[in-house]
């Protein structure tokens, strides 16, 4: 005898929840009632990601009715890590799969429940522009771009109130990938620019966290699932799996870097290679006022067919390097002038309560602020950067980082970190997103990867910040003098300095 079409719908719902992991029921609770409205999901490898989002897809579908979109960079990773394995676990839904379009439908309603899609480059992203998906899932998002992520949010969106929550974008991921520092910096970091929200929920997962890798062991040696989940400590399922799971014995074997990524689930392993030991939570401070007796110097990398990045960076009495702010335009012209200015000394800037106004003592930039622009610039005259700097009142003075210098120039600010080496809060992204993704070259390891001449390489705060940090600490400054105020600043600093991020 069949059973109604109803029943097996409510029998599968039941067994989707109850055949979910402990960490993938902590994603459904967050997806289904959860009011964060991006969520993050991931870590080591293997550690359940895609299953999880096939079988929440597949369940809010049925339950609620929501169309979800499952997306992957690339179409082939989206057949054979959904599509496919979708079918191959629930064979009786092949035939309401529509593969031109690439929909599933519900089964009696008729209604799409999920869209599997693909974009290989952000130009394709656009085809996602129209339909409402209460539901996005993400899988892999490490390995889509920023611009792709933050275009199909716009389409997140329950026009008809089908999910007990809010809408949800959902981002799986594992660390690398060109997406690893976006998705490093909102759920690993928390860092947010002006424009986002602070709604970000992530769930850290492992590959001990999956306990399929384990299946095997476990019935040998007549141990249970609820045994490895519930009556176990983390301690127990590591050991556990390290000893008894080929994949893991896979991962561990890896050399160190992708170990500690790929087993481990270390965010900091590819992202701030090149910046070792860097951590916001002791580097980043809390803004405070400067004292007028500290130097203040401007470092400014001037753009031409890249974005401009003009830094305020200071040194207190004790020699730690303090940098205070981030100038960054991406829109790719010579002539910031203007505008920095009044983000220096108008008393609506966002700086203007921790400098007064105050200009810096000097500015140092790099060779291409000395050069004519060429009749090929996108402002096509004879000036230089450095005829529209003079005339705001900002004088720029050369930096000292040729050939000779830029890689000791390097080691120079690296020796600050951790100890010496701080960073304002809320002023600094563009360069704390820099400083953590930033790799060392494979050919010059003392160098950033491209060595200055990848124009994949997002380098240009950290050769501005690099440039104000050789001028701060050279040997031929002057020390500073003693100033009646010190107690007071080294309260300042006592404070600044027990902040967390």
């Amino acid at each position: 005898m069949t059973l109604p079409m109803k029943l097996i719908f409510s029998i599968l719902i039941m067994l989707l929840s109850i055949g979910l992991q402990p960490k993938q029921k902590e994603l459904k609770q967050a997806v289904e009632y959860g009011e964060n409205s991006w969520v993050g999901y991931g870590g080591a490898r293997g550690g359940g990601k895609s299953n999880a989002v096939d079988d929440l897809a597949i369940y809010f579908g049925f339950k609620y009715q929501t169309y979800s979109l499952i997306f992957r960079r690339y179409y082939n990773e989206l057949l054979d890590n959904h599509i496919n394995p979708i079918f191959k676990r629930y064979p009786f839904l092949r035939k309401y799969y529509n593969s031109s379009d690439k929909i599933l439908y519900h089964p009696t309603l008729k209604v799409p429940i999920i869209r599997f899609g693909y974009a290989e480059n952000e130009a394709d992203i656009y085809k996602f522009q129209g339909p409402s998906y209460p539901l996005i899932f993400v899988d892999e998002a490490t390995q889509s771009t920023e611009e792709m992520i933050t275009f199909l949010k716009t389409s997140n969106r329950d026009p008809y109130g089908q999910l007990p929550s809010v809408a949800k974008i959902i981002e799986t991921g594992n660390p690398g990938g060109v997406g690893h520092t976006y998705f490093k910096r909102i759920f690993i970091d928390k860092l947010y620019k002006d424009n986002e929200t602070p709604d970000k929920y992530f769930i850290q997962a492992h590959v001990w966290d999956n306990v399929f890798w384990c299946l095997r062991e476990l019935k040998l040696q007549n141990l249970t699932v609820n045994d490895y989940y519930h009556k176990w400590s983390e301690q127990q399922r590591i050991d556990f799996t390290l000893k008894y799971s080929d994949y893991a014995k896979n991962l561990a074997g890896l050399p160190d870097q992708l170990k500690m990524a790929y087993l481990w689930g270390d965010w900091n392993t590819f992202g701030g290679m090149f910046f070792k030991g860097f951590d916001v939570t002791t580097e980043l401070i809390e803004p405070f006022e400067i004292p007028t007796a500290w130097a203040l110097v401007g470092s400014l990398d001037p753009g031409f067919a890249s974005p401009l990045s003009f830094g305020l960076t200071t040194k207190d009495y004790e020699g730690r390097i303090v940098r205070i702010a981030t100038w960054y335009n991406i829109d790719k012209i010579p002539n910031n002038a203007a505008g920095i200015k009044i983000w220096l000394s108008s008393e609506e800037s966002p700086i203007y309560p921790y400098l007064k106004g105050r200009m810096p003592n000097y500015t140092v930039a790099g060779r291409d602020a000395f050069s004519k622009l060429d009749k090929n610039a996108l402002q096509s005259n004879e000036d230089t950067v450095e005829d529209y700097f003079n005339e705001k009142g900002i004088y720029l003075i050369p930096g000292n980082d040729g050939s000779g210098t830029r890689i000791s120039n390097w080691w120079r600010w690296k020796s600050l970190i951790p100890d010496n080496y701080l960073i304002f809060k809320n002023f600094n992204t563009p360069l704390l997103e820099q400083i953590t993704s930033v790799e060392s070259d494979d050919k010059v390891v003392e160098d950033i990867r491209g060595r200055g001449n990848d124009e994949s390489v997002e380098d240009h705060a950290l050769d501005e910040q690099k440039l104000s940090i050789a001028a701060l600490i050279t040997p031929k400054e002057k020390k500073e003098p003693e100033i009646v105020a010190r107690p007071f600043i080294r309260k300042q600093q006592s404070q600044f300095r027990k902040s967390k991020f």
